[in-house]
């Protein structure tokens, strides 16, 4: 199958997986912090990776790293 045909197999809202060769993160929340953390990315209309990703840049930049990618 070839590259194209598998990017219009995906499904509508997930994240292109090219971007800047991503690697996955997993990590274990309670399932209640995931429902707020999901309810309130809707409701001021972002994507939760975004949202997690500015959140990991942030807490680099705290810890002294001067650029975080």
């Amino acid at each position: 199958m070839s590259i194209r045909a598998m990017e219009e197999k995906k499904k509508p809202g997930r994240p292109s997986t090219n971007k800047d060769d991503p690697v996955y993160v997993r990590a274990r929340v309670p399932r209640e912090l995931h429902k707020s953390f999901k309810l309130a990315c809707t409701e001021d209309d972002l994507v939760m990776e975004d949202v997690v990703k500015d959140l990991i840049k942030d807490w680099l930049t705290k810890r002294g790293k001067k650029n975080p990618a």
